[in-house]
C-alpha cells in the first residue's frame, strides 16, 4: 500500500506540475496580447514584407517549441500564438498570407494520419464507430437546433445549423495523434485508436456534406409553411 500511495502521489504531483505550466503558459500568452500589442504592431509593421512571413513563421514554431520544452502540446503554444497575434493591427494580413500555407498544411497533416491507419483495424471497432456516428448525429443536430430557437432562429434555421455540425469532427484526429504518441498506450490499441479516428471522421464528414446538401429539403418536410384554407 505504501508503494501504491507513493506512485499516486507521484503521479498526481506530475500531473499537478502539468496543469500549472498549462495554466502559467496560457496566463502568460494572454497578458502578452493585452499588454504588448502595440510593441509587436510596430515590429511587424517595422519588418520589410519580405521578413513579415518568416517573423509570424518563428513566432508561431517558437511558441510550439516551448510548449513542448514545458512537456505541453505543441498545438497549445501553436494555439496561444495565434491568440497573441490576434490582437494587433496585422491580423487581417496575417490571414491572407497564411491562407495558402494552412491548407497546404492540413492536406498534408491529413494524408500522413491516413498512412497511419491500419485498415485491418477497422472491423475491430465497427461496433463502436456505429454507435458513435449515430451519437455524434443525434446529439450535435439536436444540440444545433436547441440552440438556434434560443438564439431566435427559426425552426428551419435551427435544424440547419445543426446539420452543419456534423461534418466538423477533425479534432478526433488530433486526439488520435496524442493518443498514438503515448508509449503506455499498447500498439493494438493505439491501431484501433487511430483506425477509428480516421473511419469517424471520413464518415461524419460524407455524411455531413450530403445531409447539408439536402438540409433544405428536410427542413421543408419537417416543418411545412402553414396555409390558409381557402375561403378562411
Amino acid at each position: 500500500m505504501l508503494g501504491f500511495a507513493a506512485g499516486g502521489g507521484g503521479a498526481l504531483r506530475t500531473t499537478l506540475e502539468i496543469v500549472g505550466k498549462a495554466i502559467a503558459f496560457i496566463a502568460v500568452a494572454l497578458a502578452a496580447s493585452k499588454w504588448l500589442t502595440h510593441a509587436i504592431d510596430r515590429f511587424l509593421g517595422w519588418l520589410p514584407r519580405e521578413f513579415f512571413l518568416l517573423a509570424v513563421f518563428a513566432f508561431v514554431i517558437g511558441a510550439a517549441a516551448l510548449a513542448q520544452k514545458l512537456a505541453l502540446s505543441e498545438a497549445i503554444g501553436a494555439l496561444m500564438a495565434g491568440v497573441v497575434l490576434s490582437e494587433t493591427s496585422a491580423r487581417e494580413e496575417i490571414e491572407e498570407r497564411f491562407f495558402s500555407v494552412r491548407d497546404i498544411f492540413a492536406a498534408l497533416f491529413f494524408f500522413v494520419f491516413g498512412l497511419s491507419i491500419d485498415v485491418g483495424a477497422a472491423g475491430r471497432v465497427a461496433w463502436l464507430l456505429a454507435a458513435a456516428v449515430g451519437v455524434t448525429l443525434l446529439g450535435k443536430i439536436g444540440a444545433g437546433y436547441v440552440a438556434g430557437l434560443v438564439g431566435g432562429f427559426t425552426r428551419r434555421q435551427s435544424l440547419n445549423a445543426g446539420i452543419a455540425l456534423v461534418a466538423h469532427g477533425e479534432f478526433t484526429i488530433i486526439l488520435a495523434q496524442i493518443a498514438k504518441a503515448n508509449a503506455r498506450i499498447a500498439d493494438a490499441t493505439q491501431a484501433k485508436l487511430v483506425a477509428f479516428a480516421g473511419l469517424y471522421v471520413l464518415i461524419t464528414s460524407t455524411v455531413g456534406v450530403i445531409l447539408m446538401k439536402e438540409s433544405k429539403a428536410f427542413g421543408r418536410r419537417l416543418f411545412p409553411v402553414p396555409r390558409l384554407r381557402e375561403g378562411g
